[in-house]
Order: C-alpha cells, then structure tokens, then sequence
C-alpha cells in the first residue's frame, strides 16, 4: 500500500479524533475487585463498551461506602456494588436504584479464632467490617443479632478494610472474628481458623453485587445506560462459554495464581444472571430486618430501592 498523502492523513486523523469525541464517558465505581466483576472485564477486554460508543473508567474504591459517596458526588455514573449502599443512600435522603444483577450468591462466611467456638463466645470480642454501613458491616451486624449478641453493645465492631485486611487483623489477633469471601475462605480454612456461619444457609437468596445509580441518571442518561447493559450482557456470555477468558482475566487482574483463577471461575460463573435478574427476595429480607431494627421508615418499599424497568426492557427484547 503506498505512503497516505498528507491531505488523506490528516482526514483521517480529523475522522478518528471525531470519532473518539462522540464516544460518551461513564463511569462506573467498583466497590472491590472480586471475581463478580468478570463480565465487566470481559466487556471491556474485547472492546463491547467502545462498540457501543461508550468510553468507560473502572475506578477501584476501597469500600462500597466509599463507591456510594462518589455516586452522590457525581464523579460515578453507576455503581458496582451492593444493594446496602443503595439503602445507606436512601437513609441520606437521595433517590438510588438498584438496577441490574451481576451476581445473585451469598458468598460472605463467618470466620473466627480457633478457640471460639460459637456465635455466642463473641460477646466482649472484636469483630473488623470494612466500613461502617457497608455490606460487611451490615451483614456483620445481622448475623450476630441472628444469634443473640447485640452488635456494639456485646460486640465490638471495628473498620479495618478490605477483605484481606480483615483476614489479616484475624491473623495477628488484632480482632477475634470476621466475615470474609472467596478467596480468604479458602486461605482462613486452611490456616485452621474456624467457620461459624455460612451465611448462604440464613440468606441464600441474595443480591451481592449488581447495578445502581441515581435516579436522575436512570432517567436522563437512559440509553447510554442500555448500551453499557448491552456490552455487559456480551461479557456474561464470554465468561459462561470460554472459562480460560475468565481464568485469565482473574490471574490478570486480580492476581490469582492458576489454580485459584480455577476455583474462583466455578465458583462465581454459575451466580451471572443472563436476564439481570434481581434477587428481590434478598433485597425484602433486607428491607424488613432495617424496620425491625429501627433504621428505615415503616412505609419504604423494595420498589422504593429499585428499578425493574431495565430488566423489562430486556426481557422484552428476548
């Protein structure tokens, strides 16, 4: 092929300039780096984001606290994350929706120093969350009320971060207990540490993470927030029929070695929706525990949470 004239070039540059002006920015806020985030991956990976004329950032925050501020801030168009930050939003007065699942398990586990052998044996003990209001915390909360000890008053509750830093704090004795995922279930079981609540068995129809955001975003900014659900619904296929995209990403982004990567692909694949399906029994659970325990209004509905009309609309096109 022969040398591009400089008029031709420069067309051409004026065309591709152009054209990356014209692709819409969004960003959506991780709460963390967990094996649910595959599709998202995998989507941005084969390029689905930008065939939708998307530009997206996929900023990391250190909690799903955290994830929500932004939200609020305006700095995250939509949010990866739990359906307690919508709650912890809602409390602030702010109309938040949670919009589309991602991943419908109960992944968290109760783990404790060996010696402790029971819920009840965490009275005057320390507990690590990640941030207060935050899913952790919230779960956390939940599961020792479950069993008869009162968070706070019977059981301290501290902010240590991230999942591997709880399990760390575990590790020194900086705290006696903590809720914990995939991978440090696995770790805390080998290592001797005790499990003493799946909480799968007590919630197993659960919404872990999935889409939210503002309703004014859901409302002004609707078709660009279809055209992400497109490329995401792309990236759900290629993680459920190529598992080596998946394995790979996961040894890529979140540094697993190869047998961990195995282990997370099987364990997380079988949770993606393919409908964005919402784990509305989960998020009633949710609901009427917060009445129960005087933190939200009597009158707050699921519907007041959430927003089914995206999962419609795909459904539709089925």
């Amino acid at each position: 092929m022969g040398r591009l004239t400089g008029g031709a070039a420069a067309v051409l540059l004026l065309f591709a300039t152009a054209t990356d002006a014209a692709a819409e920015r969004i960003t959506v806020g991780l709460t963390s780096l967990s094996p649910s985030a595959l599709p998202i991956f995998a989507a941005e990976q084969k390029g689905y984001f930008k065939e939708e004329g998307l530009e997206v950032s996929l900023p990391v925050f250190k909690s799903g606290t955290e994830n929500s501020q932004a939200v609020l801030a305006g700095e995250v168009q939509i949010a990866f994350g739990s359906i307690t930050e919508v709650l912890q939003l809602r409390k602030a007065q702010q109309d938040a929706r949670f919009f589309w699942g991602i991943s419908n398990i109960m992944p968290f586990k109760l783990y404790a120093r060996p010696e402790i052998t029971s819920v009840k044996d965490l009275k005057g003990k320390k507990l690590a969350v990640s941030k207060f209001g935050a899913q952790s915390d919230y779960l956390t909360q939940y599961t020792l009320r479950r069993f008869g000890v009162e968070p706070i008053k019977e059981a301290a509750i501290l902010q240590v971060g991230s999942t591997p830093a709880r399990y760390a704090a575990l590790k020194s004795g900086a705290v006696d207990a903590t809720i914990m995922w995939f991978p440090q279930t696995l770790v805390a079981e080998k290592e001797g540490f005790r499990m003493l609540v799946d909480l799968a068995e007590i919630i197993p129809d659960w919404g872990y993470l999935g889409y939210y955001a503002l309703a004014s975003v859901l409302g002004g900014q609707r078709e660009a927030v279809v055209k992400y659900i497109r490329a995401h619904q792309r990236g759900v296929r290629d993680i459920k029929e190529n598992p080596e995209l998946g394995i790979g990403i996961l040894m890529q982004k979140l540094k697993y070695p190869r047998d961990l990567a195995e282990a997370g692909h099987k364990e997380y694949v079988k949770s993606f929706p393919d409908d964005g399906r919402l784990a509305i029994e989960g998020f009633q659970f949710l609901l009427d525990n917060e009445k129960k325990v005087g933190e939200v209004e009597g009158y707050w509905t699921v519907d007041d949470m959430v927003d089914r009309s995206y999962v419609a609309l795909f459904g539709q096109k089925k």
